[in-house]
């Protein structure tokens, strides 16, 4: 018995240009005859079908992005550029980049703009 598995492409796509699918539709009229006529160099020959749901996939508009989005305390760490805990000992003292918390002992959240204010507002800045 074969066993059927998705495939996706990866293509790199900048937001104003439209998606080239045309592989996609090659893929998946090549994939209903269920043919496996080359193995993988890697593996067992597999016959791949690809889901029509994929090829109805629109781009999204660039409003559809989130430009700001809310990192836990590690993505924020690794952002401004110290440890978690050092995150954690500037709350405490009220220091630090602008934070939200879900609830008195709820989760804690950083919006990136935040993060990206209280780096410039740190940065040493040379005279010439």
């Amino acid at each position: 018995m074969q066993k059927k598995s998705e495939s996706v492409k990866p293509t790199s796509v900048l937001p104003d240009q439209p998606i080239d699918r045309s592989w996609l539709a090659k893929s998946v009229a090549a994939s209903r005859t269920f043919a496996c006529s080359q193995p993988d160099p890697i593996g067992p020959a597999q016959c791949r079908e690809v889901p029509e749901a994929v090829l109805q996939i629109e781009p999204q508009p660039l409003s559809a992005y989130d430009d700001n989005p809310v990192l836990n305390e590690t993505g924020a760490a690794f952002i401004v550029g110290v440890t978690a805990d050092c995150l954690k000992k500037w709350r405490q003292r009220k220091q630090g980049p602008d934070h939200t918390q879900y609830g008195r002992n709820g989760p804690v959240r950083y919006e990136l703009e935040a993060l990206m204010k209280f780096r410039d507002k740190h940065r040493v800045k040379l005279s010439s």
